[in-house]
């Protein structure tokens, strides 16, 4: 038997699953839309790493204040992979990235990363990854393309094989 104790928990009968709220900014024609605000800094941050990354892709953490969903900090990580096509987190470093946000009051969002020649939208390596590591799609993903002249940002979330664009609001 499930029983539902607050917004926030489930409760089940062998386990409890704490989930945190997503903010619904807009609601259109019944359609739940979600917006991640960036500030332009942060936005400058991931294009430049990202094009500093070329040949290949480049990846990191962003975080925000608790229970807020605007990216006010993004921490840089070298891709494990070193590769053109996938990206991969180091596992120490990330645990470094988490340890810093939680220093700093402030919880990961989410992940950046880059696609050098493809546009800016998940990969089917993307989404399987998403799924393995986030099983919840609780987290954003924010791919920078450099496929063009001009870096084009996009965010999506992705649980199972949905993948849901959330609109970017730059302040």
């Amino acid at each position: 038997m499930i029983e539902a104790t607050a917004p926030y928990e489930i409760r089940g009968a062998s386990s409890q699953i704490s989930l945190d709220i997503v903010k619904v900014k807009r609601v259109h024609f019944g359609i739940i839309r979600f917006m991640l605000s960036i500030t332009a800094q942060v936005r400058d941050q991931m294009t430049r790493h990202a094009q500093q990354g070329v040949p290949n892709e480049a990846c990191g953490l962003f975080a925000g204040e608790k229970g807020v969903e605007t990216v006010k900090t993004f921490f840089p990580m070298q891709n494990a992979a070193e590769s053109e096509i996938i990206y991969q987190l180091d596992p120490k470093e990330f645990i470094q990235v988490e340890q810093k946000a939680d220093r700093l009051g402030m919880q990961i969002l989410g992940v950046m990363h880059s696609h050098t020649a493809s546009e800016a939208y998940p990969s089917e390596t993307d989404v399987r990854d998403a799924n393995q590591f986030d099983p919840f799609g609780i987290w954003y993903y924010l791919i920078v393309s450099l496929k063009d002249e001009d870096p084009v940002i996009r965010a999506f979330r992705i649980h199972e094989t949905n993948i849901n664009e959330v609109e970017i609001e730059i302040k």
